[in-house]
């Protein structure tokens, strides 16, 4: 299959790699039904990205506070985008590219914020600390919101832990905190959970960088899904905080679930995957897989063999799993190739096979 030519990416800093991914937010089919007209609902945000569908509404503005109209994401290791054009953090992260200016000249100049996000962990407890967003850069970071084996935190100049709450494993959240010059809030799905007084002689902000995933090195990488995300200037209200997690879960009730299977089988065959070199300007492409399957473990498929698209070439990088040998045992979760849209624009070597199923990741059970 020859991937298209009329649909371009922009997710990576130089010319040439610009065709990496489907990420930019100007590629797939609008989703009109699926969008949040109304996120967020309070004003003011220096940042707000709901997700990564180009006609979402969206705050991305410049050092001079212009709208960014070529905003995009860098996407930095195993970083994908899910079907509902969330953000999958997988091993890898998402850099604000130009966001970030406007953002820590907005805090430093009110000395106040508020952060919020609606995440997914993969894990209630991972075994590392990860880095759900943060705002900093080489020579430092103003505020991170972290999840480790006791729950979710705010960290405040590096140094500085907050406790929050803690999260379920694969279950949404929404989270909003709070923060005036003395005094922070917590809210878990628009309910307020936990409050204090916040330590004194924290710094200003600086011009950092925004990341989702990670810190800016991009270690304590964390994995899970993000989509709502926004940082004002100001500390929002109790009210606010509720209208803000209601129009996000609106949003949710919306979706219906990909069909999906779960399933242990051996590798038939799987088409050749390219050489980097044949890629062109992309820096990522999937390549079709076959399986026998032996055992469905979950949902319904009758056919003696399946059909997947794996992640092959990820950040210019040819993964493992493309030279895998026939008779390599699996144990997949694959949803249905028909409910990701957001794959359309996206480079694939399939050599006439014909992709039943997509696979996110080949560690999810």
């Amino acid at each position: 299959m020859t991937p298209s030519t009329k649909q371009k990416d922009y997710t990576i800093t130089t010319p040439l790699l610009v065709a990496s991914f489907c990420l930019t937010l100007a590629l797939t089919p609008a989703l009109a039904a699926d969008e949040p007209a109304t996120w967020p609902k309070a004003p003011g945000a220096a940042f707000a990205l709901c997700n990564a569908h180009f006609s979402t509404p969206r705050t991305t503005l410049d050092s001079k506070g212009r709208d960014l109209m070529a905003f995009s994401f860098v996407m930095r290791g195993r970083s994908l985008v899910g079907r509902f054009h969330d953000l999958v953090c997988d091993g890898g992260s998402f850099h604000a590219k130009d966001a970030g200016t406007w953002i820590g000249m907005q805090v430093a100049k009110s000395g106040i914020f508020t952060i919020e996000a609606t995440l997914t962990p993969a894990e209630a407890q991972p075994k590392a600390p990860g880095v759900v967003l943060a705002y900093g850069d080489d020579k430092a970071e103003d505020v991170a919101l972290i999840q480790d084996k006791t729950g979710l935190s705010l960290r405040l100049g590096g140094k500085q832990i907050i406790e929050l709450f803690a999260p379920e494993a694969g279950k949404a959240v929404h989270l909003l905190v709070a923060c005036d010059k003395e005094k922070w809030a917590a809210y878990r799905d628009g309910k307020p959970v936990r409050s204090g007084s916040l330590p004194a002689g924290l710094p200003a902000w600086e011009t950092r960088e925004l990341v989702i995933g990670a810190n800016w090195a991009n270690t304590d990488q964390w994995r899970g899904r993000v989509e709502g995300i926004a940082v004002f200037p100001r500390a929002l209200t109790t009210e606010e905080a509720a209208g803000e997690a209601a129009a996000i879960k609106d949003l949710q009730a919306k979706r219906k679930p990909a069909a999906t299977v779960r399933f242990q089988g051996t590798l038939v065959r799987q088409a050749k995957t390219a050489a980097l070199n044949q890629i062109g300007a992309y820096t990522r492409s999937m390549t079709a897989a076959e399986y026998k399957v032996e055992k469905v473990l979950a949902g319904e498929w009758k056919q003696p063999t399946i059909t997947v698209l794996h992640w092959m070439i990820m950040d210019y990088k040819r993964l493992p799993i493309a030279d895998r040998k026939p008779g390599t045992a699996v144990e997949l979760t694959v949803e249905s190739y028909g409910d990701q849209p957001q794959l359309e624009s996206c480079r694939r070597d399939d050599e006439g096979f014909e992709p039943d199923f997509y696979c996110e990741s080949e560690t999810a059970k």
